[in-house]
């Protein structure tokens, strides 16, 4: 798929993109259809959303981009904030023309969508939430975990939790050869500045509609915290992922895609 490279703030970003190839420093092409901006998880990169994307190039223009110190970017740490991930989002599409775009976040990227859309800066169509979302998350434990790796003090491990019961063996290698590309160090930042922005944030006053979709094997635990940031927001959903958890982009690419092509296709119906 189309890769590229944007000079963000010194930051070297990789952006993941569909459509025919453009020229360095040129925005990718979106003539695909209405854009959609994707927001990854804490340790993960846009390339997670790769098969997503594939299933809504033919109707959108979907793009997604590794944070600083993840994936292929530029940098060895984490941005520190929620706030500097979405000033960093807005810095590299600041000059793409993007019209209304529909935000998608997973874990730690819905924060991420959750914050540009309630700032001016990127005028959000709507937002689709899901995986471990809400700021009821308690995120100690994984921090701390995190906080041993990242001294050298314990082994790092690839994190199996989360996926359906019946996971094939292939979603698992692909989860794991996206998971190797970034630093525990940073996965460590980016989960301290979600544990911080889930404790600050007022999303109550949001007014963009937001999706959240819970896989149907989720734990009860964290569709608990999710469904606590759907009664936060004041104009949000819920909808149920079947035959995934709360890795729905690489378990399930073709329905999540369904879903959020559905949601599109209901905002457009209210306007």
């Amino acid at each position: 798929m189309p890769d590229k490279y944007f000079d963000v703030s010194g930051v070297a970003t990789l952006v993941h993109h569909r459509g025919d190839s453009t020229l360095p420093g040129a925005p990718p092409c979106l003539t695909s259809g209405p854009p959609i901006l994707f927001f990854h998880d804490a340790g993960g990169n846009g390339n997670c959303f790769r098969q997503l994307m594939d299933c809504l190039e033919p109707s959108y223009s979907p793009i997604s981009f590794d944070q600083p110190g993840h994936g292929r970017s530029g940098g060895l740490d984490s941005l520190d904030s929620v706030e500097a991930m979405a000033q960093h989002a807005e810095n590299l599409v600041q000059s793409w023309n993007l019209d209304q775009p529909i935000l998608v976040g997973e874990g730690m990227g819905a924060a991420v969508a959750i914050e540009i859309a309630s700032r001016s800066a990127i005028n959000a169509k709507g937002l689709v939430c899901f995986g471990a979302v809400g700021r009821s998350l308690d995120l100690t434990q994984e921090i701390s975990e995190l906080a041993l790796i990242a001294s050298g003090k314990a082994r790092r491990q690839f994190d199996s939790t989360g996926y359906s019961p019946d996971t094939e063996e292939g979603v698992f290698r692909t989860a794991f050869g996206e998971w190797v590309k970034t630093d525990p160090r940073a996965t460590l930042g980016a989960r301290r500045a979600q544990e911080k922005w889930n404790a600050d944030a007022d999303v109550s006053q949001l007014q963009v509609p937001v999706l959240v979709v819970i896989g149907e094997h989720t734990e009860p635990e964290f569709c608990e915290t999710a469904e606590g940031l759907v009664g936060e927001l004041a104009k949000s959903s819920t909808q149920q992922l079947p035959g995934a958890a709360r890795r729905g982009a690489i378990e399930k690419p073709v329905e999540l895609s369904d879903i959020i092509n559905n949601f599109a296709q209901d905002l457009d119906g209210t306007e």
